[in-house]
């Protein structure tokens, strides 16, 4: 017969067993468990949803939703903070591929994705869709009555716009100390607001200036992209070089850099 004090060094052995055999799952976790870069794939299992109006409604959704990037890297993520990685304001829209149960290939529904709404107690997300591409829902629910097309389990993969990057290759041609001439070179970025104004080039000037500077300006293009000639006077009319400029996309989405500009003063 098993005394009661037995009883309880078993039971403690237990508990201790489970938190050591806790805390080795917790030190083998995945490197997953990081924050995922914004162009990663994060999905939503639905057991039913709705198209019309404008948005997109899924039902049945779980607080989380998985993500996989092609870096190998993979984990899950709450709903409510990925809404808040690829729906801050300035970002350019995710967009989405909606698969429903009796999609062929090639007939998933593709959108562009913006104000995000989402409730935990009733399962449920939503958003403002856009459409691109050629997909269709399924005969089942394109047949449904009423405004809002209906269809029953599906799941919604969402891309992230990629992350803003802007590059800035400098080649300098007739453009030494003391001449006139002017500064060439290019600029190229993506991943900022489609069609916003402006990503802005400045050369400050340098030597007793008053605060002037040479500007232009760049518009995103309506995928995002801004790709340009850089044309900045080696000089300008008070006779201030230009040593160096500066990027500055923040206004798109973007970020701000300084490049130096060899031979521009």
């Amino acid at each position: 017969m098993v005394s009661d004090t037995a009883r309880r060094g078993r039971r403690v052995a237990v508990a201790g067993l489970a938190l050591i055999s806790a805390a080795g799952l917790l030190a083998a976790a995945p490197a997953g468990a990081q924050a995922p870069p914004r162009e990663a794939a994060f999905v939503h299992s639905a057991t039913g949803g709705e198209l019309g109006g404008g948005r997109l409604t899924l039902h049945g959704v779980n607080r989380r939703v998985s993500w996989a990037h092609n870096s190998g890297r993979f984990g899950v993520m709450a709903v409510k903070r990925m809404h808040r990685m690829l729906f801050a304001p300035r970002i350019p829209a995710a967009t989405g591929t909606l698969h429903v149960a009796g999609h062929h290939g090639g007939d998933e529904l593709s959108f562009r994705l913006t104000r995000p709404r989402y409730s935990a107690a009733r399962r449920m997300v939503s958003y403002r869709v856009q459409r691109v591409g050629k997909g269709r829902l399924p005969r089942r629910a394109a047949r449904a009555a009423g405004i809002a097309r209906r269809f029953g389990a599906a799941s919604l993969t969402i891309q992230g716009a990629p992350t803003p990057s802007v590059n800035v290759d400098l080649n300098v041609y007739n453009c030494t100390n003391g001449a006139d001439g002017t500064c060439w070179g290019t600029i190229s970025a993506s991943g900022l607001q489609p069609g916003a104004c402006c990503l802005s080039v400045s050369g400050p000037l340098s030597g007793g200036n008053t605060g002037q500077s040479v500007e232009t300006d760049y518009r995103v293009d309506a995928n995002g992209n801004v790709g340009g000639q850089l044309n900045l006077l080696c000089q300008n009319d008070f006779h201030v070089f230009v040593p160096n400029i500066t990027v500055d996309a923040t206004h798109v989405g973007g970020p701000s850099n300084d490049y130096n500009a060899p031979g521009c003063g």
